[in-house]
């Protein structure tokens, strides 16, 4: 009778710590795969805005008065503001149509025959 009563014991014992490793292995794969999503989601966010900046670039070299507006890519929607001074044009790109936002900022100063960025980052 007491040979059985251990040997149940371990048995339970021995099934609790490999349930709990079990379940700890588990979330730790479900957080490490949310983790790499997001990852995922905010360089496809980053590269969505980036495109977004040579675009409305593309358009200021090709029309100096170009104030800004939406640009629609397969990937998303951004909203694209220009201030300008001068020569000198600020440009900023923010995504709006995605779960992650992120927002570009160029600085350029246009010449006549092409545009010289002297500031890109991300704000």
């Amino acid at each position: 009778m007491k040979k059985s009563f251990i040997a149940i014991s371990s048995v339970l014992i021995i099934a609790a710590v490999v349930l709990t490793i079990g379940i700890t292995v588990s979330l730790m794969s479900i957080g490490e795969g949310q983790s790499a999503l997001s990852l995922t989601k905010g360089e496809i966010t980053l590269n969505l805005g980036e495109g977004c900046m040579e675009d409305a670039l593309l358009q200021i070299s090709k029309n100096s008065n170009y104030s800004g507006g939406m640009i629609s890519q397969p990937e998303g929607i951004c909203t694209i503001t220009v201030l300008k001074a001068g020569n000198s044009y600020t440009v900023t790109s923010t995504n709006t149509a995605t779960d992650y936002r992120r927002t570009i900022q160029a600085v350029v100063n246009k010449s006549a025959s092409n545009l010289i960025i002297s500031s890109w980052k991300e704000i």
